[in-house]
């Protein structure tokens, strides 16, 4: 009878983690970048009434049988969560106008330096602070990539093509404001990011001259397992014990997905799937409750009869 109600009582506490698990799913539908997670159930320790046994047979072959062969019989002792595990499938793209917001289509994350060290995110909501740096708008982390040596900055208009060295770590980009000095200096005007993660920057002179350069480019990091990062606030992940070593590319290469610029990625939860597991998370934890109260009654049975 104990037993039950242990069984009930862990059933109970797995449940209760389900609708956890439910409710932030549902409470970050409108979250950009999220991703969904869900619970994974597994049984905990059985306690083995009896081992069962083999056939019995005797005699050379053909064998003669003697006794049939039982199975085992084993009682189980409640349920436990395996895994809470995440959903990282592609969300839904919106459209927002904004030159500065990048959704990755397929694998990857943008790279973040922040209050938290290096995260990840899915969240490609980004702009330009009063410093220069590209930043995500929603937490101020900066957003990490590769840039051209400082002499290129000063003389962008006889721009070679630079092209990105990702096999160097990746580090906050910072985009100029002012090219050139004296009379032939240049105010940025415009910024624009190509779906490789490019930075373009226009730049325009008192004069009605205008330039544009090449800045930078926006670093995308992969992981051999994805699922293994561990989630953190602002819709973040950190490096994970089962993530695997991060590599680094431009967006749509070495795996990484390419850039859809001016759109974001809405959160991946989908609310119907959502109301019908806590449906039957709160059916579950209903009959988990009924059964310690029969359980209960059983017991004041057995002592009413003492």
């Amino acid at each position: 009878m104990m037993q039950a109600l242990s069984s009930a009582v862990a059933g109970l506490d797995g449940e209760q983690t389900a609708m956890n698990v439910i409710g932030n799913n549902i409470a970050n539908v409108n979250t950009t970048g999220f991703k969904s997670s869900s619970v994974d159930f597994t049984t905990l320790l059985s306690q083995v009434l009896s081992a069962g046994s083999a056939p019995v047979t005797t005699g050379s072959a053909p064998a003669t049988p003697v006794l049939g062969g039982t199975n085992p019989m084993v009682v189980g002792l409640g349920v436990g969560i395996g895994a809470t595990t995440q959903n990282m499938a592609q969300g839904p793209l919106q459209q927002t106008g904004n030159p500065l917001d990048v959704a990755i289509q397929g694998n990857g994350f943008l790279t973040l330096a922040g209050s938290q060290g290096t995260v990840y995110s899915r969240n490609g909501g980004l702009e330009i602070d009063a410093n220069g740096d590209l930043v995500q708008a929603s937490t101020g982390a900066l957003v990490d990539g590769w840039q051209p040596p400082s002499p290129y900055y000063s003389d962008a208009a006889t721009n070679p093509g630079w092209t990105a060295t990702t096999t160097t770590a990746p580090a906050p980009i910072t985009i100029p404001q002012t090219i050139g000095s004296g009379a032939t200096a240049q105010q940025i005007s415009a910024v624009a990011i190509g779906s490789d993660g490019t930075i373009t920057a226009t730049y325009q002179g008192s004069s009605g001259t205008s330039t544009q350069a090449v800045v930078g480019q926006i670093a995308i990091g992969v992981f051999p397992n994805q699922n293994g990062l561990v989630s953190v606030s602002g819709t973040s992940y950190i490096i994970g014990p089962n993530s695997g070593a991060v590599t680094y590319s431009g967006a749509g290469t070495n795996g990484a997905g390419a850039l859809a610029v001016g759109s974001l990625e809405q959160s991946n939860v989908d609310i119907s799937s959502e109301l019908t597991n806590m449906i039957v998370a709160e059916r579950s934890y209903q009959v988990d409750a009924k059964v310690i109260t029969t359980a209960d009654s059983m017991l004041q049975s057995l002592i009413q009869i003492s």
